[in-house]
């Protein structure tokens, strides 16, 4: 058992029909998480959503074009496996979206 601060920072790039939409997942055994993602879009928080379960939506919003979706948490895992932040579009269409090269995800272990 061990407890980690995570923190992921995600830009986005979106068709406005698409838009973007994220969860924390993984295949780790978690016996208590806690997040919230917070969604930036041209300047302004257009969404914000905090979860206490794994395969939660945060960051949904499909009018996003240019975002930047931070998540920020602790988890405690009981048994090993991966911890991975999933993207998606918000609403189902044929324009990509997509997350930016080079964005980063931390796991800090502090307990």
């Amino acid at each position: 058992s061990r407890v980690y601060a995570f923190r992921a920072v995600l830009k986005t790039t979106a068709n406005v029909a698409a838009g973007v939409k994220f969860q924390v997942g993984g295949t780790a055994t978690a016996t208590a998480i806690s997040y919230e993602g917070v969604l930036i879009d041209t300047g302004a928080i257009v969404a914000q959503t905090r979860s206490t379960a794994l395969a939660t939506t945060v960051c949904a919003l499909t009018t996003s074009t240019a975002g930047t979706c931070t998540i920020e948490g602790v988890v405690q895992i009981n048994a090993g496996g991966t911890l991975t932040i999933d993207f998606a579009q918000n609403a189902s269409n044929g324009a990509a979206s997509s997350v930016l090269a080079n964005q980063s995800f931390q796991l800090i272990p502090i307990g």
